[in-house]
């Protein structure tokens, strides 16, 4: 696990390159090492987990035509490297890493089908003409940030890395607010800044010193659904899966929320492992969403022990900046505070590997809104579920833009207007539709980019069992009803994890892991205070896209009924993201 960077086709001096590594200096604190070529460079921050002693990058091949690096994890290595013996290959030491380059060499570009794991990979080919070449997972767990221009390109894992490799100070996407308010997040392919780019999942771009060409991966298709995929098979994959997945030596946090996703996966890691500790944030106060309870009860359960961390109210202030500075990009969901403390606290005791639930309610339909969708049965279906999606309905987040605003969207097209697009494809079924939609465009821009700059920031690797391909395989040949209907979400999923789970988990209402920002921005709090006072700061209305008057009718809405909260939340944490980059 690493942050990676670098340019190819015009230059940049080597200082270019070491504030690059310096603004991704947290997520790679082990080593930190770069290789440079006439027009072209690669660096490397590694956060050394499999194999210390080897994995070294960047990579290079026997005469120097071939230059690599990577983040994320491979996790049938040893299996490519047997494949590489037998053909007279050796890849010498235990790291993940050390295979690619000589897998590469085998199998063109083509190799990346053949991994299974999480990663982002560039690569330096000067063999029979000059490439640059890279990659991103079928779900974009790992983020890779770039810029195309004339001269060519830069790349890096967080926007922070970019901007130092950048050659002026980049204008804000004037389409970003109208994303942020949009999806929550800016959608895979997006970003704030105007010419930067982000890989989506499973994208290959190219670029030959001319002209950089983005080719989206060639999907296989799936088998149509079938009787194979029963609570005991998904049983078992889940355990190879997480046992593959723990192979490393050092020791195993798990982010225990008190669900089922979670619980499940720590009892699979306190099977096989004997230093796995389970982590849980709780939030000042009492909270009807507190989660505490069954957090301990999967912690006893999996036989495995359990760390508490509380979020205080008087911390908040303090917290937010930072958090919105680890995430590079704005992320609307308030519970990306009690994942940015809980990573922190992880970290802090010495852990650098954390397995965590994300990725299957989007898999296996455990949102109520899937629930909501197919019991629709009118034509409107979709657009509700879009409002679901949204930090506030369509309509509502409308009325905050400036007319010229608005007229600027109706012009260029909506962000709306595209999801529509991106969710309209068919599908075997409405659920496979939006589970399709879900898996390729809302989780990875919402869930795994927080993951992925929340706990690198503090030297964590994540790692999502549920997001792994083969488990993307079995849900999409899983039938519908063994998924979601208007009844129960999640079916096979809770069939299959009921022995791993405590009863109380089991028979308990399903709620996702929250933050509760409604008490902890009631009006006269510390974080009203903080929030009413950013929320004054210029930046969005001056750039012409939100009215003062409608934010202030936000604000003085909540402070009367209390009901603005998510929104006000929102709007804060998109003031704070805007702030001018160095």
């Amino acid at each position: 696990m690493c942050r990676i960077y670098g340019y190819f086709g015009s230059d940049r001096d080597v200082r270019a390159m070491e504030a690059a590594r310096d603004a991704q200096l947290p997520g790679g604190p082990d080593r930190q090492a770069h290789v440079r070529g006439e027009d072209w460079g690669l660096g490397c921050n590694r956060l050394a987990i499999q194999d210390p002693s080897h994995g070294r990058q960047p990579f290079t091949n026997a005469d120097g035509s071939v230059h690599a690096v990577f983040n994320g994890e491979i996790y049938n290595f040893r299996a490519i490297r047997r494949e590489l013996a037998a053909h007279g290959v050796r890849v010498d030491g235990d790291c993940d890493g050390s295979v690619l380059l000589p897998y590469y060499e085998l199998h063109g570009d083509r190799f990346v089908d053949r991994l299974e794991g999480m990663y982002a990979i560039a690569l330096v080919d000067l063999r029979s003409g000059r490439r640059l070449k890279l990659w991103s997972d079928p779900l974009a767990v790992k983020s890779l940030y770039y810029e195309a221009t004339a001269d060519g390109v830069t790349f890096a894992s967080e926007p922070g890395g970019l901007a130092a490799l950048r050659t002026g100070r980049p204008d804000v996407d004037p389409h970003a607010v109208d994303h942020y308010l949009n999806w929550q997040c800016l959608p895979p392919g997006s970003s704030l800044y105007a010419g930067v780019s982000s890989l989506r999942a499973g994208e290959h771009l190219v670029h030959d010193g001319h002209t950089a060409v983005v080719r989206a991966r060639r999907r296989t298709e799936t088998a149509p659904p079938d009787g194979t995929c029963t609570p005991a098979r998904l049983g078992s994959l889940l355990t190879g899966e997480v046992e593959r997945m723990s192979l490393q030596s050092a020791p195993v946090a798990v982010q225990l929320s008190g669900g089922l996703d979670s619980a499940v996966l720590a009892t699979l890691l306190g099977r096989r492992r004997t230093d796995v500790t389970g982590f849980h944030v709780t939030h000042e106060g009492t909270h009807p969403s507190d989660e505490e309870t069954y957090a301990r009860d999967a912690a006893a359960h999996a036989g495995i022990p359990l760390e508490v961390v509380e979020i205080r109210e008087a911390e908040l202030p303090e917290l937010i900046p930072p958090m919105v500075a680890a995430l590079g990009s704005p992320n609307a969901t308030p519970h990306a505070l009690s994942a940015y403390v809980l990573f922190r606290e992880i970290a802090q005791r010495s852990f650098r590997v954390c397995f965590v639930g994300d990725g299957a309610d989007e898999q296996f339909g455990g949102y109520r809104r899937y629930s909501t969708a197919l019991a629709a049965t009118d034509d409107a279906w979709a657009e509700r579920y879009l409002d679901r999606l949204s930090l506030v309905p369509h309509a509502r987040y409308r009325r905050l833009y400036t007319p010229e605003y608005r007229a600027l969207l109706d012009s260029d097209g909506s962000s709306r207007a595209r999801a529509r697009e991106l969710l309209g494809p068919p599908a075997p079924g409405r659920l496979e539709q939006l589970l399709t939609f879900d898996r390729l465009h809302k989780l990875p821009g919402l869930n795994l980019r927080k993951l992925d700059h929340l706990s690198m920031a503090h030297g964590i690797e994540g790692r999502v069992p549920y997001c792994q391909p083969a488990v993307t395989d079995f849900a999409r040949r899983t039938p519908d009803a063994l998924k979601a209907t208007e009844a129960r979400r999640k079916r096979i999923l809770w069939d299959a994890g009921a022995p791993l789970v405590p009863e109380s988990v089991r028979t308990r209402q399903k709620q996702p892991f929250t933050f509760p920002v409604d008490a902890f921005l009631a009006p006269g709090t510390k974080l009203w205070e903080f929030a009413t006072d950013v929320l004054a700061r210029p930046r969005l209305r001056t750039d012409g896209f939100l009215s003062g008057a409608a934010v202030r009718e936000v604000l003085d809405t909540h402070a009367v009924r209390r009901d603005q909260a998510r929104l006000v939340w929102g709007l804060m944490i998109l003031e704070l993201s805007l702030l001018p980059l160095p």
